[in-house]
């Protein structure tokens, strides 16, 4: 602020009385003549120039303020703020502290009672709210040299000098100036995050990091994988993508030719990984076994043929018998009171009265000449492997191999086997397999199953006609293992797969005869076989000339094909289960053998009375050649 000393106004002229008409006071505007004061560059006459505030007339010093106004010396001291140390109004130059003015004299240290000037410091453990100490003046600012006196500074880890100023860094509880402040490992300057590792410190890209998602280890949860550390929330299983804890596995790499960091997998998800395989592995089997069945099926012959089924008809007239008609069916009547056994056409409504003359002829030979009834086996070449690559056929007696006979008790037997495996062809029975269920894990199962009959009766109708009725059934029996191979066991569990699978068989015969041509051509077989224990037990005596005589119905290829490739009966099905904390991948085999034998099971054949007449009323019964002629001759004029 200045104050301008009063001047005279130009005189003289009317030039220069023009030129004072140009000059107006700045606060009345009217012109300034004579006498004026000149502040601010504005003049002002002299009774126009006085105090804003208290209005009297300015002698001597001014002030301005920034509002335009102009304060006499009084008002301007009375309006001057109070310094807190001297407590005297500051007019001129001051300083701040701590939102305070200060005189710049003011402003001293509280140890050295120098003026401080520049840079100075609060005792924070003496300072009050404000600069000023009152009456006893306790020391709250303090000069850089006697703050450093009484609070040393911390000494920098990094150059070892004290820190006075600028940007600190503490790592580890130790001090250091920002620019000393650097990697342990690359030696430069750390400006982002670190990570302490014990006495050290490293910068971002030095510092440990996972290998999974590539930040930094530090301050996480880690868990060693291999010779790399990860964090624990990014060791997940790759397939359900849950935190792995525990137990766990890693997925080897399928590609030999690709290069890829190991995954893993929680014990479960390994567990399905690994049986999912292992029923991939089993299905491939599956499939191939079948492609390798169909060619076996082809080449040896393994499906029953219908038109190999004799006709009984042709039988007859083989036997030397004269067939007038055209019937196709016959059924064997039996005089009891005269001992004759004839032959007769059967109604059209009682054709399941029929009898196969030709099977008939064929049990006849095998009663007559070995004493027991047909017998078949399917065997492994190797006693010892039931699963080895050869089935031997084994028929009892051994003639009946290459006879439609034989083919039929093969053909049942194989179809068994083949209801057994669930084999595709017969899916629509809805059956049960025999590897449906599981067995003890670890376990050999073998079994053989047999066709059995299990109930056999004759009918004698009105007209003395022979209905035979025979329930055939499914037999299993568990085998061990022998000096000779395998043996059945003394105990068969009940709910073994191949027990059960072989009683549903049974249940379902009938049912499975009506889908399955062979299994009726073996319950055709089967009547003959019952009719013919009947018709000896009843003392009726074959004729053994005719029967050898008699061409049985043969094969056209012969009986060449003896040995055929083992049908799928060593399966194995794997488990994987947990065991002693960990996975483990058990087997279970499962073998089969079997065959029929169609020993009726009783000395007698029970009968029961028919009330209705099966033979055709139109026909007359002729003598069947297979049986000799009694010495009593009235059948045989009542036949005539």
């Amino acid at each position: 602020m200045q104050q301008r000393p009063l001047r005279p106004a130009a005189k003289g002229g009317t030039g220069g009385a023009a030129a004072a008409a140009d000059l107006l006071c700045a606060k009345c505007m009217r012109p300034v003549v004579g006498e004026y004061v000149e502040a601010n560059g504005r003049m002002y006459h002299k009774e126009c120039w006085i105090c804003t505030d208290c209005k009297r007339p300015i002698a001597g010093k001014y002030f301005a303020e920034d509002n335009g106004a102009f304060l006499c010396s009084s008002c301007k001291e009375s309006h001057a703020p109070k310094c807190p140390v001297c407590r005297r109004p500051i007019m001129g130059r001051y300083v701040t502290v701590n939102g305070s003015c200060l005189h710049p004299e003011c402003f001293t240290c509280g140890s050295c009672q120098k003026r401080i000037e520049g840079q100075y410091f609060v005792d924070e453990g003496t300072a009050s709210q404000g600069p000023a100490r009152g009456a006893g003046n306790v020391v709250s600012f303090l000069c850089p040299r006697c703050n450093e006196k009484l609070h040393p500074p911390e000494i920098c880890g990094g150059c070892h000098k004290p820190i006075r100023s600028g940007k600190t860094v503490t790592a580890n509880g130790r001090h250091f100036h920002a620019d000393c402040f650097t990697c342990s490992k690359c030696r430069r300057i750390i400006t982002g995050s670190f990570v302490n590792v014990e006495d050290s410190h490293l910068c971002q890209s030095c510092q440990p990091s996972c290998s999974v998602c590539g930040s930094g280890l530090a301050g996480h949860r880690t868990v060693q994988v291999g010779s790399e550390k990860i964090h624990a929330k990014c060791f997940r299983c790759c397939d359900c993508n849950t935190c792995l804890e525990g137990k766990h596995y890693e997925v080897p790499e399928k590609n030999p030719f690709k290069a890829s960091k190991a995954k893993h997998r929680c014990a479960k998800c390994h567990a399905n990984a690994w049986q999912a395989a292992e029923d991939s592995k089993s299905k491939r089997a599956e499939v191939e076994e079948d492609r390798r069945n169909l060619c076996n099926e082809r080449e040896f012959k393994l499906r029953w043929r219908p038109d190999l089924v004799p006709c009984s008809r042709k039988a007859l007239q083989d036997l030397g018998l004269r067939i007038m008609n055209s019937h196709a069916g016959f059924c064997v009547c039996y005089n009891e009171a005269s001992g004759h056994v004839g032959c007769a056409p059967v109604n059209d409504s009682y054709a399941g009265a029929a009898v196969n003359v030709a099977y008939l002829a064929c049990v006849l030979r095998v009663l007559r000449k070995d004493r027991h009834e047909p017998i078949f086996s399917l065997d492994p070449k190797d006693p010892h492997n039931l699963g080895g690559p050869n089935l031997v056929k084994r028929f009892h007696p051994e003639w009946l191999a290459g006879t439609v006979v034989g083919e039929v008790l093969f053909q049942a037997d194989y179809a068994l086997k083949q209801i057994c495996f669930g084999d595709k062809t017969y899916a629509p029975l809805g059956l049960p397999s025999a590897f449906d269920a599981s067995s003890p894990v670890g376990e050999e199962r073998a079994s053989r199953q047999w066709f059995t009959v299990k109930r056999a009766s004759i009918s004698v109708a009105a007209d003395g006609a022979l209905v035979p009725h025979v329930e055939l059934s499914v037999e299993t029996r568990r085998l061990t293992r022998c000096s000779t191979g395998y043996k059945d066991a003394a105990y068969t569990d009940p709910h073994d797969p191949m027990v059960r699978q072989a009683a549903a068989v049974s249940e379902r015969f009938a049912e499975i005869a009506a889908r399955v041509p062979v299994a009726a051509e073996l319950i055709s077989l089967a009547r003959a076989t019952v009719l013919a224990m009947y018709l000896l037990r009843r003392g009726c005596c074959p004729d053994d000339a005719v029967l050898e005589r008699y061409s049985m119905p043969r094969l056209p290829e012969g009986s060449g094909i003896m040995e055929i490739p083992t049908l799928t009966k060593d399966r194995r099905n794997s488990l994987v289960s947990e065991k002693d904390g960990g996975l483990v991948l058990t087997s279970q085999s499962r073998c089969m053998r079997g065959g029929v034998d169609l020993t009726v099971p009783v000395k007698e054949v029970t009968t029961k009375p028919l009330a209705k007449k099966v033979m055709d009323p139109r026909a007359r019964p002729a003598l069947l050649p297979l049986f000799l002629p009694p010495q009593n001759s009235a059948f045989a004029a009542c036949a005539a």
